[in-house]
């Protein structure tokens, strides 16, 4: 779990707003502090239940032994979000226990389990997926770090006081169908432990921003989906799938010309098929504003994309936000088609998108070169943590993608271990932090197809073709100790790259050429630091690319700044969206390379499986 600071805090607010302005329509309610009109608990030594709700922190309650609860009924069915707990001692133990919730105070939901506190005497905050509904919230206890007391001082309880939904328990496949069929706003269907032989048809299904249809499992990741295949939405919203693992053949869900709904905490692991499938997929007219969250895929051993976000008539389905996943360990494919996520196709390319792909892990996603392929324009890959991907980053089709603040790993000696490699107009590349690769960095690529830089009538073959980059920003990254090229600009086909700019990065590493121009093209070098092996294949200024140390330090892991290094209030030119750095701290006289040289505490940092997936927080 994480204890934020002030500065994290004001960094995750804004990280809110934002994603607020690029999914406005997302439509989740505001949530409340919930009152409980009864607490009562397992077992106390005199200091009672009634204690955590008294805001005292000086009082609370007590009771010794692994399992013993506390619990609070909220007088009514309610959404829960999220809660509170101050810790007796806190800032000299941490405790472990579950959070559960009922409808009927008899069948209990294990929402989290072993959720472990950090050292804090102050309220800390638990969140989980939507319960919706939930009229009893229990926490049982196993102690804590130094013995088996169970004490906490206050808890409090977050979410929709409006809201008031229906249950539907069921067991069977049989069951599950009959419920979907008859779920309306506000139904929560409740799948028991067992397994589930698809598919599932989820048509005409429409919740509300405040009243979702909910299908979750009773106990997380216990409730298993298996047969010929998952769910499939057609003209829904406001359904949201949670907490399943699906094991079956085919795709696990389909949302078709289906809007607002969300994939959450879910286990993505498919039978093998002899066809490339889809595990999630958004086409159709209209797919647009859902959400995929903390769920885990792989491992994969065919071929096809973990999710595909396809579109109808030309448009590319918009505003899908993507974060807080966990691919992992997607086989080699000897065909084409196994991107790990897929943003549009090259039918689809000249639409905008305003996809959003953040927060994810990606580790040993082999599967195809392009680990992530964006096809289509005006997306956002950001904040995410690649590590030993044999593949790249691709802005394959389209124009104006934005890719920043990621973090990419390799272990030195697996092949084609890359960063970015980019096609098409005005895409920006910055913040991005690159370490052991064996591939290029970042690639301004040449092209086989010039297309100009503008235009709008193109054959299918041209909308397939490598499309020759014009105006790409590379600004403020860091590349270190990379066998392959660190930038470079136009390693394949024909036309070189026009008027893009290679700005204020930093490339240190023994082997290879580190600003390796393989085309003769325009574009401009300005305020580049590199050092330890061949600077450049060009002649090139100093102050277009200066050979001296950077003289990094080790911190957290990551090559970074230190107090005496000559990249400190050294970027050059203009670049209005470098606000920040690779950590989220605020940039002012800016630095070159990805890392702004700071004190302040960090934001970001790059992410492990324990930040993501079903069971993160």
């Amino acid at each position: 779990m994480f204890n934020f600071n002030h500065k994290q805090i004001v960094g995750l607010m804004l990280c809110i707003c934002l994603t607020l302005m690029l999914f406005p329509s997302l439509g989740f309610a505001a949530d409340a502090k919930l009152n409980a009109s009864a607490v009562s608990a397992s077992s106390d030594d005199g200091n009672v239940p009634g204690n955590t709700v008294d805001g005292d922190l000086n009082t609370r309650w007590s009771a010794n032994g692994d399992g013993q609860w506390i619990k609070y009924d909220l007088g009514s069915s309610k959404k829960v979000s999220y809660i509170k707990i101050a810790f007796y001692n806190g800032s000299t133990r941490t405790s472990t226990f579950d959070i559960q919730t009922s409808t009927d105070n008899t069948n209990f939901s294990t929402v989290q389990s072993n959720v472990t506190s950090t050292l804090s005497d102050a309220l800390q905050t638990f969140n989980f997926t939507d319960v919706d509904p939930a009229r009893y919230v229990r926490i049982v206890g196993h102690g804590n770090s130094s013995n088996t007391w169970n004490s906490y001082t206050e808890v409090e309880i977050y979410g929709d006081v409006s809201s008031s939904g229906t249950a539907v328990n069921v067991s069977t496949a049989a069951q599950l169908t009959t419920a979907i069929n008859n779920a309306t706003a506000g139904t929560t269907i409740v799948l028991a432990n067992g397994t589930y032989n698809g598919p599932f048809s989820i048509s005409n299904k429409n919740g509300t921003a405040s009243s979702q249809i909910l299908i979750r499992s009773a106990n997380q990741s216990q409730a298993i989906i298996s047969g010929s295949g998952g769910f499939t939405l057609s003209n829904s919203s406001y359904v949201t799938i949670q907490g399943l693992k699906f094991t079956n053949q085919g795709t696990a869900v389909a949302l078709s010309s289906s809007d607002h709904n969300r994939i959450t905490r879910n286990q993505l692991a498919l039978a093998t098929n002899t066809a490339a499938t889809k595990w999630i997929v958004l086409n159709g007219t209209g797919s647009n504003n859902n959400w995929i969250d903390h769920n885990e895929f792989g491992p994969r051993h065919d071929l096809g994309q973990m999710i595909s976000i396809d579109g109808s008539g030309g448009q590319v389905a918009q505003y899908t936000l993507i974060e807080y996943n966990y691919f992992h360990d997607a086989d080699v494919q000897t065909s084409n088609g196994g991107e790990t996520i897929r943003v549009g196709l090259s039918g689809l390319s000249m639409s905008d998108g305003f996809n959003t792909i953040q927060n994810n892990l990606f580790v040993n996603c082999d599967s195809d070169a392009e680990v992530v392929s964006v096809k289509s324009k005006n997306n956002t890959v950001r904040y995410n943590t690649f590590r030993n991907n044999s593949a790249q980053v691709t802005a394959r089709h389209g124009h104006s993608d934005s890719f920043y603040g990621n973090f990419f790993f390799g272990d030195g000696a697996k092949a084609s271990v890359g960063g970015f490699r980019i096609y098409g107009n005005d895409h920006k590349i910055y913040n991005n932090y690159f370490e052991n690769l064996t591939s290029a960095a970042i690639n301004i690529d040449g092209g086989d197809f010039d297309a100009g830089s503008a235009g709008t009538n193109y054959t299918s073959a041209n909308l397939t073709a490598h499309w020759r980059v014009y105006r790409a920003q590379v600004t403020n990254n860091t590349v270190v100790n990379s066998t392959g090229s660190s930038l470079a600009v136009g390693l394949s086909f024909t036309y070189a790259p026009v008027d893009s700019v290679i700005a204020n990065n930093i490339a240190k590493s023994s082997t290879g050429t580190l600003y390796n121009e393989a085309k003769t093209s325009n574009t401009v070098f300005e305020g580049n630091i590199g050092y330890g092996t061949t600077l450049n294949n060009a002649s090139r200024t100093s102050a277009e690319i200066r050979n001296i140390n950077p003289l990094f330090t080790t911190s957290n892991g990551l090559q970074k700044l230190s107090s005496t290094s000559p990249a400190l209030d050294a970027a050059v030119g203009s670049y209005a969206y470098v606000t920040e750095d690779m950590d989220g701290q605020v940039r002012a006289t800016k630095d070159v390379g990805a890392d702004e040289y700071s004190t302040a505490p960090i934001v970001r940092q790059p992410l492990t499986s324990a930040n993501v997936g079903p069971n993160a927080p």
